[in-house]
Order: structure tokens, then sequence, then C-alpha cells
């Protein structure tokens, strides 16, 4: 019930998809992603994402925060993402969500994490 009730405390954060077509939020419970078609194009709403939350008396935690890039440029060095403090968001090579490892790649690639990995393998032997 607590991730069913969290949701609907943040739901003014799915306000972003609405206002900006480029931009797509995905909540669970205290995990969001904030996806963006472009490097550019995401600094404007991750900075209205922050606003949101400190309305709500919630804060972005910089160390537990990262950024991956996607697509045909994603070796290509990106613009630095920063909270309002000015503290940067790490660029990564994966990202862990929900027990998957989204990983940097020219195409979307997803892992699951080793224990994950193992419960799945014994099902299969069943």
């Amino acid at each position: 019930m607590s991730p069913l009730l969290f949701n609907v405390y943040i739901d003014d954060l799915t306000f972003l998809s609405d206002t900006n077509c480029n931009v797509f939020v995905i909540v669970y419970a205290d995990d969001i992603i904030l996806l963006s078609p472009s490097v550019t194009a995401l600094q404007n709403p991750f900075s209205q994402c922050e606003q949101e939350l400190k309305y709500l008396d919630m804060v972005i935690n910089p160390k537990k925060t990262h950024c991956i890039r996607i697509g045909r440029r994603c070796s290509v060095d990106c613009a630095t993402i920063s909270t309002c403090e000015g503290r940067t968001i790490s660029w990564t090579s994966e990202v862990r969500y929900l027990g998957i490892f989204i990983v940097h790649s020219r195409y979307l690639k997803c892992t699951l994490d080793s224990p994950n990995a193992r419960f799945i393998a014994q099902l299969m032997v069943f």
C-alpha cells in the first residue's frame, strides 16, 4: 500500500509529461525516471521536478541520482545536469531501476542483477 500512497502524494510530478511533450516521467514508489530525447532538454524538467519535490518537503539526493545516455550519440560527452544548489548529477554507464540495470549503449539494453538472474534461472529448470 505504501508505494501507491506515495504515488498519490507525488502525482503532481506527472505534469512534466503534460507540459512538455518531449519529456516522459515514470514513477514507482520513490524511484523517478525522467526520459528526454536530448540532454539539453533534460535540465529544465529536472529543475521543475526538483522544485515540485521541494514543495512537497522532499529533496533529490545527488549521490543516488544518475544520468545515462542511450542512442547513437551515447559516446559523446554530455552537458552537466545540476541541482538548484549547483551540485552536479553524475553520468554513468548503468543505472539500477527496480531490479534491472539499464545499460549505456547505442540501443536500449537491460540486464538483470545477479540475484534476480539466479532466481529466474532456477524457475526455468522447473
